[in-house]
């Protein structure tokens, strides 16, 4: 397999503050468990505000399965 980086696009501005060092051995991690142990980064929001733009779980899962 070939490993490959690519940018990260956030629908958010912020600052990272951590880093998810477990993908840099295990990047499957990301397909495999999402929402748990495949996170990526955690950000400092610029403006909180920004989360009301964000659509929610439920709306995406719906947008998706259309």
């Amino acid at each position: 397999s070939t490993k490959s980086v690519s940018e990260v696009l956030t629908p958010v501005a912020g600052e990272v503050v951590e880093v998810n060092d477990v993908l840099e051995s295990s990047p499957g991690r990301i397909n495999e468990d999402p929402y748990g142990e495949g996170w990526i980064c955690v950000l400092a929001l610029a403006e909180l505000e920004s989360l009301d733009l964000l659509m929610g779980a439920e709306t995406y899962r719906t947008l998706i399965d259309a």
